[in-house]
């Protein structure tokens, strides 16, 4: 009982002890390294298409785009893993995509949604975790 105890305690002490951007992270890489988000926001056709973000541990990003009808993902050739774009959380909350300088909110999140504001264009964002097959054509 003593040792459950202890375990209990130690566990709680790590898990309390982080920030909440790193918190945050934590969601975001959910398979330790990587974690694979559609990125949703208010536009026609939104049934259709959309984009697919791949976030590294290191802070790299890779876009993809979605399309929905087919469920297939191809990389973006123009900027889908360009190594100078980056990914972050600063000040706790702000979530930073592609080198942007934003200001997009992190409003709250669970381990399947992230809902998010950017200040700047004035629309809720969300990321929405990518489950199954990501059927990412090579």
């Amino acid at each position: 009982m003593i040792k459950f105890l202890k375990y209990l305690f130690v566990t709680f002490a790590l898990t309390s002890c982080l920030s909440p951007s790193d918190k945050i992270k934590d969601v975001i890489l959910y398979q330790d390294s990587i974690g694979y988000w559609n990125y949703e926001w208010p536009r026609e056709r939104a049934d259709f298409y959309g984009f697919t973000f791949k976030f590294g541990k290191d802070g790299s990003i890779s876009k993809y785009s979605f399309d929905k009808i087919e469920d297939r993902r191809t990389l973006f050739s123009d900027y889908g893993i360009e190594p100078r774009l980056k990914w972050g959380v600063a000040n706790d909350s702000i979530f930073t995509i592609m080198n942007y300088n934003s200001q997009i909110k992190i409003m709250r999140y669970n381990k399947n949604t992230i809902w998010m504001y950017d200040k700047e264009r004035k629309r809720s964002t969300m990321l929405i975790k990518v489950k199954g097959d990501l059927n990412i054509e090579k």
